[in-house]
């Protein structure tokens, strides 16, 4: 019996020290579009990177076909809410970025139309449609952002940088997951401020405050100057004893829609005991 107690004992502990680390876990969890937090406090946020309401662009391109063809890429991206690509859609051959969006990628091609003179000629291109900060995630280390475009997604890693805000192209091997750097002092590890406390728990810091400041003022005065004992410290012991039935009496009121219960007959008084006036 002590055998399977023991054993017992040390499944409870090594269940315990499971749970503590899986919940202890060092993951930065995701505040919002462009906010996650660690559990001491610390995390990212883009927020003040958003408020410049502009989209950040890259660009980048690739020699295809031997040399004949060249592939040009422009990324688009705007941290922590959608926007509008300001772009002529009507005159765009495809696009896929007409609605609000975090993430839009322009692709376009120059062909090679006479090898002497190097003479090139350039197609319409196409947008196509990256993410959306609504479904957006952070990476459990919270140094990349990843923007879910099924089957396929686009990261973009945050890089802490002293530079001026830029989005660079770290990787196109995959179109399936594409991988974007975005360099910002903003995606620097810094203290995530809560909240301010909400007018609501003001109020009943307030209140209460009131009722302990009314509770020792009145236990001691009738204490130390009036000489109660016992239950009697309490300020107006009778008015707190006959609240409940207080509180009936209000309720009751309330439900014979605010009049008095029908009295007998009786001596005629001044006012009429039934009337709102006698309350």
């Amino acid at each position: 019996m002590n055998t399977f107690g023991n054993m017992c004992s040390v499944f409870l502990i090594y269940f315990a020290v499971i749970i503590t680390t899986v919940y202890t876990e060092d993951v930065c969890v995701k505040k919002g579009p462009c906010t996650c937090e660690f559990p001491n406090g610390t995390g990212i946020d883009l927020t003040p990177v958003a408020s410049k309401s502009k989209f950040f662009s890259t660009q980048t391109y690739k020699l295809e076909n031997d040399g004949s063809r060249l592939a040009l890429s422009t990324f688009y991206y705007h941290p922590c809410s959608d926007m509008k690509l300001p772009i002529n859609t009507s005159t765009a051959a495809f696009t896929t970025c007409k609605d609000s969006l975090a993430l839009c990628w322009y692709l376009s091609y120059m062909d090679l139309l006479n090898t002497t003179k190097d003479t090139f000629k350039r197609d319409g291109g196409n947008y196509q449609y990256l993410g959306t900060s609504n479904f957006s995630n952070f990476s459990p280390d919270g140094q990349s952002i990843v923007y879910p475009n099924v089957p396929s997604s686009t990261v973009v890693m945050l890089v802490c940088a002293t530079t001026e805000d830029q989005l660079q192209v770290y990787s196109l091997a995959e179109e399936s997951k594409i991988i974007l750097a975005f360099y910002s002092k903003e995606a620097c590890l810094k203290i995530i401020e809560e909240p301010g406390r909400s007018l609501g728990s003001t109020l009943l810091i307030i209140f209460f405050s009131f009722v302990i400041l009314y509770l020792v003022l009145g236990i001691c005065t009738k204490k130390f100057l009036m000489g109660a004992t016992g239950l009697e410290v309490i300020p107006n012991l009778a008015f707190w004893s006959d609240l409940p039935n207080l509180v009936k009496d209000g309720w009751a009121f309330a439900i014979n829609g605010f009049k008095l219960p029908a009295r007998g007959a009786g001596p005629a008084t001044s006012p009429d005991p039934n009337s709102y006036d006698s309350i």
